[in-house]
């Protein structure tokens, strides 16, 4: 945490003797005292913003997250679901996001339900792709120990490969905690009023550039936090690491 305060103050500091250093103008490159300034003078509508781009991400955690375990546990249960499906999944993957976020927003709306998708869309495969790539490479040593003891299929399945395989379960949960804001933001920028994306664009626009930096600052900050809150509690109820 001290380290991490350190390392910004630092990098703030050498970001504001630039600016002032080279004559930058204000449009080009605020300098980092002008942001928080701007941060102090727009909090009401900064917090609001931001509250919508949370929910956002944080529903496109949860369901992607929900997605993509249950999609691996199917890929996993059966050779013949696993060459039909693993085809389909690295297909649909091909597909920019960012190409399908103009397409969500005119069949979804403008409203936070298309946002949750796009979210979804890039939340899911990291999750299922290690997950059953997890599942795929249990020890074999542990599946011998599995069958000395008569576990049937099923019991080796729940008591042997699942727990086996969580941390590759934990490592797709993490990755999309952080390209989860992806998201929510390209949804935004695309199409959209509220949330850090559209004022971001709103900022772009008319030259704010100070109040770009400032959404995008607390974007940094809120998927640092998402980062580090997923990866405590992951480390503190996760028992097979």
């Amino acid at each position: 945490m001290i380290r991490g305060i350190f390392i910004a103050s630092t990098f703030f500091l050498i970001w504001e003797i630039c600016c002032v250093f080279f004559n930058l103008p204000p449009f080009m490159l605020p300098r980092p005292s002008m942001i928080f300034i701007s941060i102090y003078n727009n909090w009401e509508e900064l917090l609001r913003h931001t509250a919508y781009t949370l929910t956002e991400i944080l529903v496109s955690i949860f369901i992607g997250t929900l997605i993509g375990i249950t999609t691996a546990l199917v890929i996993s249960s059966s050779e013949k679901l696993k060459r039909w499906l693993m085809p389909i999944l690295l297909a649909s993957q091909s597909i920019p996001v960012f190409a399908l976020a103009p397409l969500l927003i005119l069949w979804l709306g403008y409203g936070m339900s298309s946002k949750i998708v796009i979210g979804v869309l890039i939340v899911f495969f990291p999750i299922t792709s290690n997950f059953t790539d997890a599942l795929n490479k249990v020890p074999q040593e542990l599946i011998d120990a599995g069958k000395t003891l008569n576990f049937t299929k099923t019991q080796l399945f729940w008591k042997i490969k699942i727990p086996s395989s969580l941390p590759g379960l934990c490592s797709g949960i993490r990755v999309a905690a952080c390209f989860a804001p992806i998201g929510a933001v390209v949804g935004e920028w695309i199409g959209g009023s509220t949330g850090l994306g559209s004022f971001m664009i709103y900022s772009n626009a008319r030259l704010q550039t100070d109040n770009m930096f400032a959404a995008l600052i607390i974007l940094i900050f809120v998927t640092i936090s998402i980062y580090k809150i997923t990866d405590l509690i992951l480390s503190k109820y996760v028992w097979w690491k």
